[in-house]
Order: structure tokens, then C-alpha cells, then sequence
């Protein structure tokens, strides 16, 4: 039989996931449970809703990163919590490789969770982050110097993982428990002043609290404020940039909220997975932004910043970039479908009088003396006139040219043509046609 009433605190928990859209009752979540006293209150508070009707399945995950001795009865005492409660518990150990220990064991952590959920069919993993968790968070990125992105804390909800106790303090999760009877472990590291985070919630949080009793929902409710904040920023940001660049006029008329944000914008869509972008890179590429000529930067995760030809680019070093785009080219004997020379697709070759075509024609790539004739414009080079609409050299030594000779008749990647077309050339229609 499902339950009527719930405790205040699991009432509490069931009006933030309403609130923040974090589980509704067609979710299966699983709980990532260390066995300390956050993730206890949170099992216990989701197999509350869930024998009251708010959630469709419940289980949880330990994972043991092997890191300390006693680990081992962290996870049965977690397997009697969830035999407790009802939830189906599963355990797994995990290597943590060298390095940041923390940022490594958070990664094998994550991935476990992951895997474990795909497993179970779980629609949401839910960790067991506090409102005390976002408040030492916020002030631990402060003495840093971070920004809004920082300062903004712990997301409630990220992809598929969600914070149902982000608005619940650690003394509500510790007199709940009580209520409960629940017990639960404590990790020694957590009081080991080794870490920043511990002296923040040792000695800062303290002082804090006496001088301000509700500095933490102070602190949680800024962190929400920032988070919104940064997210019409960032909208901003996508929106100005696009694609892999964004003109230098543009950026610079923006405000230097939204042109810092660009830059990280650029550099995560190119770089490297796993690879962090500091402030003063950040800071180095606004710099250079009013600077006339080319320059590069060299940035995190194998790229670099660029500005050419009035825009600002990120991207894989220029002299590491494939040549693909340099096929030697293929003969068009006449009218028909050619595949392309070295890349997908192909090319559709018609012509209104064929009598006419100084066939056969070329399909290859741009070479030295090349002459082009656009409609309506004086003959130049090739090169010269490709530059005058500020291609890139590395795209202007990949471009499709349909020629005769070193006479340059069709660019049919830029869908333009040259005056020869319409006279000597019988009409020459080239089309560009997906694989």
C-alpha cells in the first residue's frame, strides 16, 4: 500500500523536483549512493516518493574507488540501507589512474553511473548534493575569481543527472536521518584540512553563519541567479558565433560579456575533450582583437585562436590541417554525372548547344596562371580573386574549378560562372550533387 503522508523533508524534496523539473513520476532514477548521510537522506527520500507514487522505479549504485581502507563495509552498509528501503542495490569497484585523484575518481564515478542506469533502464541519475554542497561551492570558486559561469554552482540539473536535495541543508539531511533511524558512514577525508573545500566548510562557513545565520540560502539563491544569467549570455554568444568563426567587426561591437563567452564558445566546438581553458587565454585573444593583420594563439586541446581576413577563427593549427582537397582531377569528356575528385558527391555537366564546349573540359583543383572571367566583372587571376573575397589559402587550394585550360569556367562550390559560359562555352551548366 502506498503511503499517504510524507515526512517534511521528503515533502520538500518532491516540491524542489517540481519545481526544477528534476523527476516526475514516469522517471527511474538511480541514486548514487557513497553511503554517506547526503546520499542516505536522498535513497530514503526518493523511496518515499516512489511508495507514494512520484516515481516509477528506484535503485542505486555504490561505487568504491578503492582509494582508502574500509571501503569495502562503506558498501555493505549501503546494500543493508537499500535492503532497508526496498531498492535494488548494486556495487562496483573502479580503478582511479594518476593525477588530480578527485577529478579522476569524479570521471570513473560518472561513467560507472552512466553505465549502471543504461543497464536498469534508469531515465535520471540523482546525486546527493546539498544546498550546504552549492554554498561552499560558490564560496570556493569565489576565492578563486571566477565569473558568473563559476559562480553559478552546482546545476540541479545537468543532462540526465539531477540534485533533488539542492535546496535542502546538511542539518535538515542529518535530523531527517534521526527521524528515520538511518545510518550511514562518514569518509575521514571529508575532515582532512589537505582540502580547500574542508577548511572552507571547517572554519569560513562557520564565521559566515555568525555573521549572516542565512548566509547559505543567501549564497544558494545568488548561485541561481547567476546561473540564469549565464545562460542568456551564452545564448548570446552561440548566436553571435555561429559556426567555427565570426567577423571581428561584429565581435568587437559586442559587449565584453558576450565576446568572452564567444571565445569559449569557438574553442569547445574544436578542441580536444578533456581539455580546460583558463582565463587568461581567454583574456589573451580579446587582446588581440583590435590587432590589424594575421595572428594566431596558440590554445588548449591542440588548437589555436586566428585572425585573417577580419574574423576571428578556432581551430586545428593551419599546418596540421589534411591536404584531402588536392585531387589531381578528372577529364569530362561531355554532358552527364562525374563523381568528385577526392571528396563526396558529384557533379552534373550540361550544356545547351554541347557542340559548342570545348570539351574535354577538367574538374580538378585551382592551379597557378588560372584566369577567370566572372559575369559581369574585368578577367583576373584566379588567386587574386579569390582573395579579394578573403577566402582562406587553405580553401582557396581546395576549391572545385571546371576549366579549359588555364580558362577557369565554372566555381561550382561557389555557384558561380564565368562570362565564357554564356558565349564561347555553348552554355556550360555545372551542379553539385549530394553523395
Amino acid at each position: 500500500m502506498r503511503k499517504q503522508h510524507l515526512h517534511p523533508f521528503a515533502e520538500a524534496v518532491r516540491a524542489s523536483c517540481r519545481r526544477r523539473a528534476l523527476l516526475s513520476e514516469g522517471d527511474r532514477a538511480l541514486v548514487a549512493l557513497s553511503g554517506g548521510p547526503d546520499s542516505t537522506a536522498l535513497l530514503a527520500a526518493l523511496s518515499a516518493l516512489r511508495d507514494a507514487g512520484g516515481l516509477a522505479g528506484l535503485f542505486a549504485l555504490h561505487v568504491d574507488h578503492g582509494l582508502r581502507p574500509g571501503s569495502a563495509e562503506d558498501a555493505r552498509a549501503a546494500a543493508e540501507t537499500c535492503r532497508r528501503l526496498e531498492v535494488p542495490f548494486a556495487s562496483v569497484r573502479v580503478t582511479v589512474g594518476p593525477g588530480n585523484v578527485q577529478a579522476q575518481a569524479r570521471a570513473e564515478r560518472y561513467r560507472a553511473l552512466r553505465e549502471e542506469a543504461q543497464r536498469v533502464g534508469a531515465t535520471r541519475i540523482a546525486t546527493g548534493h546539498t544546498r550546504t554542497d552549492q554554498a561552499e561551492t560558490v564560496l570556493f570558486r569565489l576565492l578563486r575569481g571566477a565569473g558568473t559561469r563559476g559562480l553559478s554552482g552546482i546545476p540541479p540539473r545537468r543532462g540526465m543527472v539531477v540534485r533533488p536535495l539542492i535546496d535542502r541543508s546538511r542539518s535538515e539531511v542529518l535530523r531527517y536521518l534521526q527521524d528515520l533511524g538511518l545510518s550511514f558512514s562518514e569518509d575521514p577525508s571529508n575532515a582532512s584540512p589537505r582540502y580547500a573545500r574542508n577548511r572552507i566548510r571547517q572554519e569560513l562557513s562557520p564565521v559566515l553563519s555568525r555573521l549572516a545565520p542565512a548566509a547559505e540560502r543567501s549564497l544558494s539563491r545568488a548561485a541561481d541567479l547567476l546561473r540564469a544569467d549565464e545562460r542568456a549570455l551564452s545564448a548570446l554568444a552561440k548566436a553571435c558565433a555561429p559556426g567555427e568563426g565570426v567577423e571581428r567587426a561584429r565581435l568587437l561591437a559586442e559587449p565584453e560579456a558576450v565576446r568572452r563567452r564567444v571565445v569559449r564558445v569557438l574553442w569547445r566546438r574544436a578542441a580536444a575533450a578533456g581539455s580546460e581553458l583558463s582565463a587568461d587565454h581567454v583574456e589573451e585573444v580579446l587582446r588581440s582583437l583590435p590587432r590589424q593583420g594575421p595572428w594566431r594563439i596558440s590554445l588548449p586541446g591542440g588548437v589555436e585562436a586566428r585572425g585573417r581576413y577580419g574574423r576571428l577563427e578556432v581551430g586545428p593549427p593551419l599546418a596540421e590541417r589534411s591536404p584531402a582537397h588536392s585531387p589531381s582531377g578528372i577529364s569530362l569528356p561531355g554532358p552527364g554525372r562525374y563523381p568528385l575528385p577526392g571528396r563526396p558527391g558529384a557533379l552534373s555537366v550540361a550544356a545547351r548547344e554541347p557542340a559548342l564546349v570545348p570539351w574535354p573540359l577538367d574538374l580538378r583543383t585551382r592551379r597557378p596562371g588560372d584566369r577567370f572571367h566572372p559575369e559581369g566583372g574585368g578577367g583576373k587571376k584566379l588567386k587574386a580573386w579569390l582573395i579579394d573575397r578573403k577566402m582562406p589559402r587553405e580553401r582557396r587550394d581546395s576549391v572545385l574549378v571546371v576549366a579549359s585550360g588555364s580558362t577557369v569556367l565554372a566555381l561550382p562550390e561557389l555557384g558561380v560562372r564565368s562570362r565564357e559560359v554564356g558565349r564561347a562555352a555553348g552554355g556550360l551548366e555545372v551542379r553539385l550533387e549530394p553523395a
